[in-house]
């Protein structure tokens, strides 16, 4: 997938989370707990209109995409960015410096954990 050239500023903040289920004392699972996050820069970019569909055929929303170094990805399944959760539903590799992190909003599900 090829986007068009845009300026890359790297002027966005964003978390990559790690989850992690739990158990009470009994055995039963309980809300996933936040175990380790890090902040980098980011460019956020336009959901294009291959992403949007392919996440549709997949019952999922491709809300937003966002541009991290490589070496920064940990393979996270969460983003947090300006204060709203995503979950991490697709990664792309454009070169080997970049990757495209294809995210769906989690409020929109009415869930907001991995």
């Amino acid at each position: 997938m090829r986007r068009e050239k845009q300026l890359r500023t790297w002027d966005h903040e964003v978390s990559l989370i790690v989850m992690s289920a739990g158990e009470d004392e009994a055995g039963y699972p309980t809300e996933p707990k936040e175990i380790s996050r890090n902040t980098v820069f980011a460019n956020k970019l336009s959901v294009t209109q291959t992403e949007f569909y392919a996440a549709n055929q997949s019952d999922m929303k491709a809300d937003a995409v966002f541009e991290v170094h490589t070496f920064e990805y940990d393979g996270e399944r969460i983003l947090e960015h300006a204060g709203k959760r995503y979950e991490i539903i697709r990664t792309y590799q454009p070169s080997p410096e970049i990757m495209e992190l294809t995210c769906s909003d989690l409020s929109q599900r009415g869930r907001d954990s991995g």
